[in-house]
């Protein structure tokens, strides 16, 4: 059995993936020297003001991402993920301590957590026998 020529890739197209990370190589290092040699005759750029709002949000984002209770959050998802018993109780718990993280709510106290959270059970169980 031969194997027909369009089964076949062509040298130029394998070549071709290989020209365009040059080109991008060659485009970043000649953005990089101009803006080098425009700094070095006295040209500045405020690059850190246009970018300003970017660092905001992560910044914030980040606070939430890299914190416990995100860990606990995941743990939970992946719980859920593998089916085993228990994920959403970590999900629900991380998700409480996120709460203030998230909304940034003045005078929060975790000991209206417990109040609220038997409050939700018990209209939960209501609604249930409804």
């Amino acid at each position: 059995m031969e194997k027909s020529k369009g089964d076949q890739p062509l040298p130029s197209e394998s070549q071709h993936g290989d020209d365009r990370s040059k080109l991008v190589l060659a485009i970043i290092l000649i953005a990089i020297g101009t803006l080098w040699l425009l700094q070095q005759i006295g040209v500045h750029f405020h690059i850190d003001q246009l970018f300003q709002p970017f660092f905001t949000v992560f910044k914030h984002l980040g606070r939430i991402l890299f914190s416990w209770p995100m860990v606990l959050v995941i743990i939970g998802l992946v719980m859920v993920a593998g089916k085993r018993t228990g994920g959403w109780v970590l999900v629900v718990l991380g998700g409480v301590f996120l709460i203030p993280k998230i909304f940034h709510i003045p005078d929060f106290s975790f000991s209206l957590i417990f109040p609220l959270f038997l409050i939700v059970a018990g209209a939960a169980l209501v609604l249930r026998k409804l």
